[in-house]
């Protein structure tokens, strides 16, 4: 697992917009699947589980929490979470609503493992 925080990037000025790049050179692979939206519910779980082959990238859309690997993970709207093949994820308990755009990569439908 790998987390990138928004505030520890560095917004750039452009002719009407500002941007920052979240993830650098080799840190995505050259191939995404698909991108999907994932929205939770205060009071929700998500039983762990993991992948076989798949990356999943986590956008962060609202504050909120996802356990990877025993570990709880943290993350404010705007970070970047990346979850590696093999690593057990899930949410014990979804203390508030929150969200967030997921990329997936290698995605094969029959890839997740349900513990």
């Amino acid at each position: 697992m790998r987390k990138f925080a928004a505030k520890d990037t560095v917004w750039e000025q452009g002719q009407g917009y500002r941007k920052r790049k979240m993830l650098l050179e080799g840190v995505l692979p050259q191939k995404v699947d698909f991108l999907q939206e994932v929205r939770f519910k205060k009071g929700e779980t998500i039983p762990p589980h993991y992948h076989r082959t798949q990356t999943e990238i986590f956008f962060v859309l609202a504050r909120g929490s996802i356990t990877i690997d025993g570990v709880r993970v943290d993350a404010e709207a705007g970070d970047v979470i990346v979850c590696e093949p093999g690593e057990v994820h899930g949410m014990p308990l979804v203390e508030e609503d929150f969200g967030f755009l997921v990329l997936k990569v290698d995605h094969r439908e029959d890839d997740t493992v349900w513990l």
